[in-house]
């Protein structure tokens, strides 16, 4: 079923703590607390904000209104959707209760056997109807016909015609000259408001009459039929489609005071500035570029992936992206590619040599000047081996390291070079 328990959340139409709604007999309804309200407080443009309610009653619904107001959505915790401003909620707390059943709803009873199926061409069929209080359709009676046993698709449409309920019933055998009188047990929730439709889609050999007029017929004091309706047009006001004898309990729903939750939305922070293409210096690190910008984070990939501290040495011709931080809100990404400029320690790498590249599991470096010490770092940055050499060749065993790239920084007599490098 498409309505059900659910529906209950849309019964606020009459305002803060209500309790026995006019014209509903009295029962016991007791008004609900909210204690208390809780959300994350802020959040970026266009994010979602969950927000909870705790409170005594049976569910909760949540309106853009202090008053009145629409609501917007229901439970504990409520998904707000993407958000572009700052925005308050209002949380209602509900209690069910129920008033006294009334019977004998609508017309009760036939008075001409005249009967029929649904045509399909013109389907569906059936009567329009206001409902003056909230209140759950029991049952209703049909008159069979039909000497075979069949099926009864039966429907609950609100002024829209969006199909609110929508069920199959077996119906037993009848008879075209004393029809068989059928009770449908429904159990259809209907919130107070005008223009509902009880409606068969399709249907065995049933009474209808044509040409009796007589509408509104009452539904006790809870609401109308107000016309019958075919082919979803509600202004048949001379045949009565085949639903007698309506049974009905008028709800008596109890709500508390409603209690604010705001979600402050902050904008999202334009990206840090800086040039697009910077050079560096042998051994300098991300830190050292020259980037304007609050709370900085920088990342390997342009998606933003994968992070990296700003203590990650610099390599040659590699693009690197930064971040800003505002209030919580991260920007979009500023692309930076790097190029060394080798200056002195040109001369104190000029012959360096690296083999294999790649490597598989022991790397050999030869240089003019002694290396002093030898660092590898992840592609993210973080430092995995060292080594104090002071040799102009070396052996490094890196067959401890996965597949994958890697970043070697040299430094001799005080002059740092970083190397890209693979590891098979």
């Amino acid at each position: 079923m498409l309505f059900g328990s659910t529906i209950l959340a849309l019964t606020s139409f009459l305002g803060n703590s209500l309790c026995a709604q006019e014209n509903a007999p009295q029962g016991t309804c007791v008004d609900p607390v909210i204690s208390s309200t809780s959300g994350p407080g802020s959040i970026c443009d266009g994010e979602s904000a969950t927000l909870t309610a705790t409170h005594d009653g049976e569910g909760v619904n949540w309106f853009d209104a202090e008053v009145g107001g629409t609501m917007v959505g229901s439970g504990s915790p409520f998904d707000t959707g993407p958000l572009t401003t700052t925005t308050s909620f209002w949380a209602e707390a509900y209690n069910v209760g129920t008033g006294v059943p009334i019977t004998g709803g609508a017309r009760v009873t036939y008075g001409v056997n005249q009967h029929t199926s649904v045509n399909s061409v013109t389907s569906p069929w059936g009567l329009a109807f206001n409902a003056d209080v909230d209140m759950t359709i029991n049952s209703v009676d049909v008159f069979i016909a039909d000497a075979s046993p069949g099926t009864l698709n039966i429907q609950l449409k609100d002024s829209g015609l969006t199909i609110l309920e929508d069920e199959f019933i077996a119906t037993p055998a009848g008879n075209s000259s004393n029809p068989v009188q059928f009770t449908v047990d429904l159990n259809w929730f209907v919130p107070a408001g005008t223009d509902y439709n009880i409606v068969a889609e399709s249907s065995p050999d049933m009474v209808r009459e044509l040409a009796i007029g007589g509408f509104p017929y009452p539904i006790g004091t809870a609401g109308t039929v107000t016309n019958g309706t075919i082919n979803d047009n509600d202004t048949n006001a001379t045949t009565y489609y085949f639903f007698y004898n309506w049974t009905v309990t008028p709800g008596q729903n109890c709500y508390s005071d409603r209690v604010e939750e705001v979600v402050t939305v902050n904008p999202i922070p334009a990206a840090p500035t800086g040039a697009s293409n910077q050079d560096f210096s042998p051994g300098d690190t991300l830190a050292d570029l020259d980037v304007t910008g609050s709370n900085l984070t920088w990342y390997s990939d342009a998606g933003g992936t994968n992070a990296i501290p700003d203590t990650t040495p610099l390599v040659d011709g590699t693009t690197y992206y930064v971040s800003q931080t505002v209030d919580g809100c991260e920007s979009s990404l500023l692309a930076i590619t790097v190029t060394e400029v080798l200056g002195v320690a040109e001369n104190q790498f000029s012959n360096l040599v690296l083999a294999p590249i790649p490597v598989k599991s022991v790397l050999q470096i030869e240089n003019k000047q002694p290396i002093a010490i030898i660092e590898v770092f992840s592609i993210l940055g973080q430092r995995l081996l060292l080594f104090h050499p002071d040799q102009h060749n070396v052996e490094v065993d890196l067959s401890s390291l996965a597949e994958g790239q890697y970043l070697i920084r040299l430094t001799s007599e005080g002059q740092s070079i970083t190397k890209k490098i693979s590891k098979l």
